[in-house]
């Protein structure tokens, strides 16, 4: 009796030990928790030389938003609503797209999530676009 007491015991320590070195592992290969955990805001951000721009971005519900003859810099900042996506997990997509409305200048486009740049593009010259999109996940 005491003989299966001890092995239980190994193998309860051995499944403690083993699932440690599994979260251990996941870890290492680079689950990202700045885009897998808690998200207070998403930031959009526009600079550049242009003189105005056409903002094309995804609102803090989710439906596609445009604003004409914007000046530079600009940006907005909100709490996202989430979504489930196919594997019910709650997303949100951050998407936002700038087009220089004139013939010289550069366009930049950021998403800040909770303050950090998590995508960023550059695009120069005339009627050029920049755009960048990001999912961002909520685990919770």
């Amino acid at each position: 009796m005491f003989g299966n007491i001890a092995k239980l015991s190994t193998v309860a320590s051995l499944s403690v030990k083993g699932l440690g070195l599994v979260l251990l592992c996941l870890l290492a290969m680079g689950c990202d928790k700045e885009l897998y955990s808690y998200v207070e805001t998403i930031k959009y951000e526009v600079t550049g030389t242009a003189s105005s721009v056409h903002i094309t971005m995804h609102s803090a519900s989710g439906n596609v938003e445009e604003l004409n003859d914007i000046s530079l810099p600009w940006s907005k900042e909100f709490e996202p609503n989430f979504y489930r996506d196919d594997d019910d997990y709650k997303v949100y997509s951050a998407y936002i797209s700038a087009k220089n409305n004139g013939e010289l200048g550069s366009v930049v486009v950021s998403i800040y999530r909770d303050g950090k740049v998590i995508q960023t593009a550059t695009s120069s010259g005339a009627y050029v676009t920049a755009t960048v999109s990001q999912k961002v996940h909520r685990f919770y």
